[in-house]
């Protein structure tokens, strides 16, 4: 008895995290924490900005929604498809830590650099600090590639999970498909360079990502009274024939 109410604790937690990603993710889509064009020494002075920090503080909280969420629909799917969930789920962990690292990178490691070339008063090395964070700059870019393809990936093998189900599953699973091939799309385009590529992704981005979390979030809620409501029948059956 315990074990099932924290069981259904946890999934109105995922829900809950899952609609509330909508909500995070038009804010890093949209131009809620947009900076304009930045200077040299504006770069340089960003551990100063509040909206900066508010920026990379959301990033951590969003990844955090989307992870809880994410183990919520691998807990629902779990019986129906073992393997895709489970893998599914792995690379939404890979894709929340690599970008909350993102984070940290920059709280703990870029912003002392920019610390760190204020105060010194050398040329030679503020040459030296201007490369380290030429670098991490380099390094950041990587992890944003890691990111891109574990999301993709989690989203593909969750669709896959879904395929073979009912009318609704399947709905999901193919705009779960389509979500997964768009990022790999955004990942090749840092390749292709494409414009016509990277203004759809930019598209793609503030109208399908919220839609799709708000669709994954109604089906948690389905499948979450589908359980509720098979537990009252079989409570009720169980006490009819004790």
């Amino acid at each position: 008895m315990v074990s099932s109410t924290q069981y259904h604790k946890f999934l109105i937690l995922a829900i809950i995290c899952c609609f509330l990603s909508v909500i995070t993710t038009l804010g890093i889509h949209s131009n809620l924490f947009d900076l304009g064009e930045l200077s040299f020494d504006d770069r340089i002075k960003l551990f100063e900005n509040s909206k900066y920090i508010a920026n990379k503080f959301w990033v951590i909280v969003h990844c955090l929604f989307v992870l809880i969420a994410m183990l919520g629909f691998l807990l629902i799917q779990f019986k129906k498809s073992r393997g895709f969930t489970i893998l599914g789920f792995v690379f939404f962990t890979v894709f929340s830590f690599t970008e909350i690292f993102r984070q940290m990178f920059v709280f703990f490691y870029l912003n002392n650099l920019r610390r760190s070339y204020l105060e010194a008063d050398d040329l030679a090395v503020r040459e030296m600090i201007q490369l380290n964070m030429d670098h991490a700059g380099l390094i950041g870019y990587a992890l944003f590639g890691l990111f891109i393809v574990a999301f993709a990936l989690g989203n593909i093998c969750y669709g896959i999970s879904l395929l073979g189900s009912n009318r609704i599953d399947r709905a999901l699973a193919y705009f779960l498909l389509i979500w997964g091939i768009g990022n790999l799309a955004a990942f090749g385009n840092e390749f292709w360079k494409s414009e016509s590529v990277g203004q759809f992704i930019e598209y793609f981005s503030i109208i399908y990502q919220p839609i799709m979390r708000a669709l994954v979030g109604l089906w948690m809620l389905h499948k979450f009274k589908k359980i509720i409501t098979n537990k009252a029948v079989a409570n009720t059956v169980s006490y009819k024939n004790p």
